[in-house]
């Protein structure tokens, strides 16, 4: 021990600051070392003796809880009794008492030894992950979820827009999940999309991120359609679109949003017709588009006055799952967000901007969030798939795409061992949970 830190001093480094302090007790090195070993593969940095002393051993230990976010200790019996371990806990709750520090203190117990009345002093009131419960590596995944919870929040949310092209109509999941999304939330949109209709005489539709067709041949069904273009950047989509709904007075294009030949596409329509649209829909697009501006301004130009425009988005800051304990739903929304087909996850909160930007008015948010409450089984099934089902679809994806990307592998690995605990916590009558869904009408 002493010849490491000596080695290090000698080196003239500098004191580590680590993310994660782990406590221990020797005869539990391997146990830790391996613990270390997951949560640094995964980013997350630690501190522990002796690997990382440097200088004097006791003001070493200080410095790093001094430092630390979160506390680790890792007990059984003969730790709890440790007076280092004692030691370490102390000076870890001094440090949140002095200061009022939000230093978070995670017990990660190895088996079932009776712990020392000191050690129950400073736990007892503290939620343990019990690792004999459900075996080492379950728990240090549990452990390695907390904690990125607490570390890294905003990794839970993408840092830029970036144009994401992830639909493909050949993929069976991904269609299986949007047609579950588009009957789910009828409920949460349709009656803004009758409203809008019921307003006006026959429609002229621009539907711009079509898909295949079907969320707009749902929302407008039994509406008098004047005529329709719908356009997309996937080419099978478009062809299952003309194929499904095509008709005289509905077209459908294969074009990407993001490029110049946008307005060329929708004068072509416009000029044809000699229409103007009166309602431009955009679901879920935007927060896959790097310049949405841009397309809401073309957009604009061939809207007639007054014509409605209806946007729905999505924004993971308005997500919320209780309880969470383990921290896993908190990961899943992080890994969902990591994810670069996923699209940007703030997205929501900057429609209102763009709309106004765009040159849009009236703009108004009528919905904010769908949620578990009043759900019955099947539907909180499918708003379960409609979230959780794309982070499992993306990391197959990416990991059969990308097989050296260790990140990519990692979040696989993590989706494939907590998916079923997820699903089951979720269908618990007192779990809750919304997710960010947004509804803004706006006027020409």
């Amino acid at each position: 021990i002493f010849g490491g830190y000596a080695i290090l001093e000698s080196r003239g480094e500098n004191m580590k600051k680590a993310d994660v302090f782990l406590s221990y007790e020797h005869s539990m090195r391997t146990v830790v070392e391996h613990i270390c070993s997951v949560l640094e593969a995964d980013g997350i940095s630690c501190w522990y003796a002796p690997r990382d002393v440097v200088g004097d051993y006791a003001t070493s230990i200080v410095d790093a809880i001094d430092n630390a976010r979160v506390f680790v200790v890792v007990l059984n019996g003969a730790a709890s009794q440790s007076a280092h371990v004692l030691n370490e806990v102390e000076i870890a709750y001094k440090r949140i008492l002095d200061s009022q520090d939000e230093l978070a203190i995670l017990p990660f117990k190895l088996n079932d030894d009776q712990l020392s009345k000191a050690m129950e002093y400073y736990i007892k009131r503290l939620h343990w992950i019990q690792a004999s419960d459900q075996g080492i590596d379950r728990a240090i995944e549990e452990l390695k979820t907390k904690i990125a919870a607490i570390v890294r929040p905003g990794r839970s949310q993408s840092a830029k827009r970036t144009s994401n092209h992830y639909y493909d109509e050949g993929d069976a999941d991904e269609r299986k999940r949007l047609k579950t999304q588009r009957q789910l939330l009828e409920r949460f949109d349709k009656p803004v999309y009758d409203a809008v209709c019921a307003s006006k005489g026959a429609l002229n539709v621009l539907d711009l991120g079509c898909g295949n067709g079907s969320f707009a041949a749902s929302r407008l069904a039994g509406k008098e359609v004047g005529c329709m273009l719908g356009v997309d950047c996937n080419e099978g989509a478009i062809q299952s679109a003309i194929a499904n709904f095509g008709a005289d007075n509905v077209e459908f294009c294969h074009c990407d949003l993001e490029s110049d030949d946008l307005c060329a596409v929708l004068e072509d329509f416009c000029s044809k017709r000699g229409v103007k649209f009166d309602l431009i829909n955009l679901s879920m697009i935007l927060l896959h588009l790097k310049d949405p501006l841009k397309v809401l301004k073309t957009a604009r130009k061939f809207a007639a006055k007054d014509a409605a425009v209806i946007v729905k988005d999505i924004d993971d800051g308005l997500n919320l799952a209780y309880p969470d304990e383990s921290g896993a739903f908190a990961e899943a929304m992080r890994l969902c967000a990591a994810s670069p087909r996923s699209g940007f996850r703030q997205s929501g909160r900057q429609v209102p901007y763009l709309l106004k930007r765009a040159g849009f008015r009236d703009v108004a948010l009528v919905k904010c969030g769908l949620d578990t409450l009043g759900m019955d089984y099947d539907d909180r099934q499918a708003l379960f798939d409609t979230y959780f089902s794309i982070i499992k679809q993306d990391y197959r994806i990416l990991s059969d795409t990308q097989p050296d990307n260790d990140s990519y592998r990692l979040a696989q690995k993590w989706i494939d061992q907590h998916y079923n605990d997820l699903e089951d916590a979720f269908h618990e009558e007192s779990f809750f949970f919304s997710l960010g869904f947004m509804l803004f009408p706006a006027k020409r």
